[in-house]
């Protein structure tokens, strides 16, 4: 078959369009035979179910349930757990502190004289200092305007301790039963001042001082 080719042109238009061609195929498929095909290597990751359940704070959040309050220690006074000190006159009041004091400087001598204690005591001024050796110094003093004894221990801390008069109720008015006994007490946990003097500093006060 033949070609009416126009011009020389044309000719070598068309040679050199056909050769770019055939080049063109003959790469592809060198670089297609070249190509080396690597399998595909799946990769599963085990799949972990997490839960958790929400922490329970007893006593904190509203609407759970308080702790308990521990039990207070017992007063030793014969009546139930007080919480307001009974009436006391201000005359009276420094006659039973003072008398409490007294009591107090009378056992801490019994103990020197008869078991050899070192604790010294000294009283001046409604402050009563008691020196132990290897544990410190105890502070008790007098406070009229509260009509309280305070005390500062080494061992259980500061206490303030109120006149509680034995088979007091607090529905009576104040001042209208007769004395009949009393105690100090601590109203918080109803700890008397008597037991812990007797516990700390190993004495032997009567339970019923001021008789």
């Amino acid at each position: 078959m033949l070609y009416k080719v126009g011009s020389r042109g044309a000719l070598r238009s068309l040679l050199s369009s056909s050769r770019a061609h055939r080049s063109h195929i003959t790469t592809a498929a060198t670089r297609t035979h070249s190509r080396t095909i690597r399998p595909t290597v799946s990769r599963s990751i085990p799949q972990r179910s997490f839960c958790s359940s929400p922490a329970s704070f007893k006593g904190i959040t509203p609407g759970s349930s308080d702790p308990a309050p521990p039990n207070p220690e017992p007063n030793y006074i014969g009546v139930k757990q007080v919480t307001e000190a009974s009436y006391i006159s201000e005359p009276e009041y420094r006659d039973r502190s003072e008398e409490y004091i007294n009591a107090l400087m009378a056992e801490i001598e019994r103990t020197q004289e008869e078991q050899g204690s070192e604790v010294e005591a000294e009283y001046s001024a409604g402050v009563l200092n008691v020196v132990v050796p290897g544990i410190g110094t105890y502070v008790l003093n007098k406070q009229p305007p509260n009509k309280q004894i305070w005390l500062s221990s080494p061992i259980s801390g500061p206490k303030r301790f109120d006149w509680v008069v034995q088979g007091d109720e607090m529905t009576e008015k104040e001042g209208t039963r007769d004395y009949v006994g009393g105690q100090w007490i601590y109203l918080r946990d109803g700890t008397n001042l008597t037991d812990i003097l007797n516990a700390e500093l190993n004495l032997e006060l009567r339970a019923k001082i001021h008789e």
